[in-house]
């Protein structure tokens, strides 16, 4: 996923500005919705194989602590925030998915 947002990124930043845009009220059209959920159907396929090692209160605010590193807006921050190359961003990604998936574990272990 990470190769496909670095592949992607000048597309990706123009999403998120005309969203953000959308969200303002600029669209004019509130039955269209300001972005898909691509993130949460991919999130909830990669914990699927590992579901029996949580509790089920623990998985969806673990999915939904997850969509916070993964995306468009995770990358801004890793870029333009704090200023991280590609190699720093996706060590930083992981270490916050693994901190979240381990207390996920401890919070709601099966």
């Amino acid at each position: 996923m990470h190769e496909m947002m670095l592949a992607n990124e000048a597309q990706l930043r123009m999403m998120l500005a005309h969203s953000l845009q959308h969200g303002i009220g600029d669209s004019g059209d509130d039955a269209v919705p300001a972005r898909q959920n691509r993130r949460s159907p991919l999130i909830e396929a990669a914990l699927a194989p590992a579901r029996k090692q949580f509790k089920p209160a623990a998985l969806k605010p673990l999915a939904h602590a997850l969509a916070l590193v993964i995306g468009t807006e995770a990358m801004v921050v890793c870029k333009d925030v704090l200023q991280l190359n590609d190699a720093e961003s996706r060590k930083v990604k992981r270490w916050a998915i693994r901190a979240m998936i381990d207390a996920a574990r401890k919070s709601g272990a099966a």
